[in-house]
């Protein structure tokens, strides 16, 4: 009963109340790909094989452009909290330009690597069916990038919910033209892998799409947008964005390109491992939605209380959220661990497939707890536009102390696939550990600043 009554408690009230949405959103994302996989899976191992390699490649290409656009969330939640409507209108449309200007970087990026794929060691059936699936998927960043510079708004100022129904709704075009193109059901072309592509490009357009035209037709935001739309850029802005942004996108491709540098090594083992791997990575993916949408929730809370200059409340709010992340996680630990051989039986058939997969799922129930810290501390840092310091910790993490852990292992230590999964844990506890360790210098030294002043 008195826990009921804590601050703590009520501080978890509001977490979770932000959070939910944003986690059913996140979710939405990740049910995307989630059900590419399943469907694609039907296809055979070595479709599966080059879906998973394409899309290791392309997830690391999106992620970093939305990493960039990460902190806006914060700088939205903070602009609430001084009550300075106007500014979130000014600052919604310097998002809307960064996240077109480095939508046509990313897609560019990515057709002047397709010609040099042979260098990531991948069989040539991978690269065949591949190739063609990358193309078009590639052209979905644009509309992701849309439609999230309009999520870090509707986010930022609390409105959490309008993410998640528009991101439903994506989710279930994305799922009926993922079964209809890929097998040519009720009448429409049998285009098979690269049908799953074009399910997701079209459902991504029209999440953008719906986005846009709710923030800018709803009265409710009117109070947002009561300075002209189109206006000169301030460029003192968005250098401030990118500032905030490019250290952020850099943190999620280390984060996001370790994983898929996992996965062009275990391409290195043949197509069987590279499904297993595949099944595993979509299944972890889903956990870690949730724990992410804890903390986008957390850099909102923290944000939020920043812009009101309450910094022991920020401490508070981002150390509650990291509790919530850590426990969940290990619940889904437990999960992972003690069902581990009847998962993959949602994707597959294939025994050497379940058996591999089932091996990798006794790791990932190991680094679940991690993970779920590191996810939380970095968006609690970002409620305090704190992005340089995490980027750094994330690129010592994944690729000083986790890769090359993981390669070794695997290839030079006798481990085999296994080892690139235990390189991916080493990475998760020193990321876990010296993020949080940062949330808490940092948020201890505003509050030392408010005590001398």
């Amino acid at each position: 009963m008195k826990f009921l009554q804590s601050k703590s408690f009520h501080e978890t009230k509001l977490l979770l109340k932000l959070a939910g949405p944003i986690i059913v959103g996140q979710l939405g994302q990740n049910m995307i790909q989630l059900a590419d996989t399943v469907i694609v899976g039907s296809l055979g191992p070595v479709a599966l094989g080059a879906s998973a390699f394409a899309s290791s490649l392309f997830i690391v290409f999106l992620i970093f452009g939305l990493g960039i656009l990460a902190p806006t969330t914060a700088l939205f939640a903070k602009m609430q909290g001084q009550e300075n409507f106007p500014l979130g209108g000014t600052l919604l449309r310097h998002s809307l330009f960064v996240a077109c200007a480095i939508s046509a970087v990313l897609v560019a990026g990515v057709y002047l690597l397709i010609p040099h794929l042979e260098i990531f060691g991948q069989r040539a059936e991978i690269l065949t069916q591949g190739i063609p699936f990358l193309k078009l998927l590639t052209w979905s960043i644009v509309p992701s990038m849309i439609y999230q510079s309009y999520k870090q708004f509707t986010d930022g100022i609390g409105k959490t919910k309008v993410g998640m129904y528009i991101m439903i709704a994506g989710v279930i075009i994305n799922v009926l033209l993922n079964y209809g193109l890929i097998h040519g059901y009720h009448g429409l072309p049998k285009m098979g892998l690269v049908g799953s592509a074009w399910a997701s490009l079209i459902a991504r357009c029209i999440m953008a799409f719906c986005m846009v035209a709710y923030v800018h037709l709803n009265p409710k935001f009117a109070h947002y947008f009561s300075e002209p739309w189109i206006h000169r850029f301030d460029k003192q802005m968005i250098k401030n964005m990118l500032r905030l942004g490019i250290p952020t996108g850099f943190t999620y491709f280390f984060e996001v390109g370790a994983f898929s540098s996992a996965a062009v090594m275990m391409g290195w083992f043949g197509a069987i491992p590279l499904a297993a791997h595949q099944i595993t990575i979509s299944l972890a993916s889903t956990s870690f939605m949730i724990t992410l949408g804890v903390g986008i929730a957390s850099s909102i809370r923290v944000g939020f209380e920043m812009g009101r200059g309450d910094y022991a409340q920020a401490r508070h709010a981002g150390f509650t959220a990291i509790k919530v992340g850590a426990i969940y996680m290990g619940l889904c630990a437990l999960g992972f661990f003690f069902l581990r051989h009847w998962f993959p039986t949602f994707y597959v058939n294939d025994p050497d497939v379940i058996e591999w997969a089932a091996k990798f799922f006794v790791v990932v129930a190991i680094f679940e707890i991690f993970d779920g810290v590191q996810a939380v501390a970095i968006g609690s840092l970002r409620g305090m536009s704190d992005t340089q310091i995490p980027s750094i910790i994330a690129f010592f993490a994944y690729w000083v102390m986790g890769l090359p852990g993981g390669y070794a292992l695997a290839f030079h230590l006798g481990v085999g696939p296994v080892g690139i999964w235990m390189g991916l844990l080493i990475g998760l506890i020193f990321a876990s550990i010296l993020l949080t360790l940062r949330f808490h210098i940092l948020s201890k030294k505003y509050l030392t600043n408010v005590g001398t002043n």
